[in-house]
């Protein structure tokens, strides 16, 4: 809510309140994990400071700094995949893997349609972003958890994918009213969920919790 005022008040302006949302995402984190802290720990934290970082360089009105958002986007995805790599089962059925396939063509090809709309400035590093979120999506797909932990993070991951979808379209296809207002709260509820989705596979997070 803060950021959308923000957002609001400060659309013709640098806004740093857009990183907001994520930076208090990753102090609870720290709070909550200090002393205990592990490599899944440090992997998830320093994804979450790069979205962060992502987030302050996609409001900064330049081309290439544009571009290094996507990249940083694009590594915070990767640190992500990190966390939750041992909980990612490759060993599938053929039913299993037809589901996915179907599940990637159906993330990737509203991309793929009006790709040769973005700008050839962001044509390379799209791509490479693209390889990234669906490897995250598939990762979320193949995880062997607790159930609330698999449907907080492939709601995150699934998010992500609309919020890249609607930002293309938005910004290269089609004019939509407050489109920018909409694609930061899918974002910032794709953020959650993931936090949600890792922080539901400790015991003790949370008094009361189970795995």
């Amino acid at each position: 809510m803060i950021e959308i005022i923000g957002y609001r008040i400060y659309r013709d302006k640098l806004s740093f309140l857009t990183a907001l949302p994520v930076l208090c995402l990753l102090v609870f984190y720290y709070l909550r994990r200090r002393g205990e802290y592990r490599l899944k720990d440090y992997t998830y934290s320093i994804g979450l400071f790069l979205a962060a970082a992502a987030d302050i360089c996609l409001e900064i009105r330049n081309t290439t700094v544009k571009v290094l958002a996507i990249v940083l986007y694009m590594l915070s995805y990767s640190f992500y995949i990190a966390t939750v790599r041992k909980e990612a089962v490759l060993g599938i059925s053929g039913r299993e893997l037809l589901s996915v396939i179907a599940q990637m063509l159906l993330l990737v090809s509203p991309v793929l349609i009006v790709f040769y709309k973005i700008p050839s400035d962001y044509f390379f590093a799209s791509m490479i972003y693209m390889v990234f979120l669906a490897l995250l999506y598939i990762t979320a797909l193949l995880r062997k958890t607790n159930k609330s932990s698999y449907q907080w993070f492939l709601a995150g991951a699934m998010s992500l994918a609309i919020v890249t979808i609607s930002e293309i379209y938005f910004s290269f296809i089609i004019r939509f009213p407050n489109g920018s207002i909409l694609i930061k709260t899918v974002y910032n509820f794709a953020q959650f969920a993931i936090f949600m989705g890792i922080i539901r596979t400790y015991k003790n997070f949370y008094p009361g919790d189970e795995k």
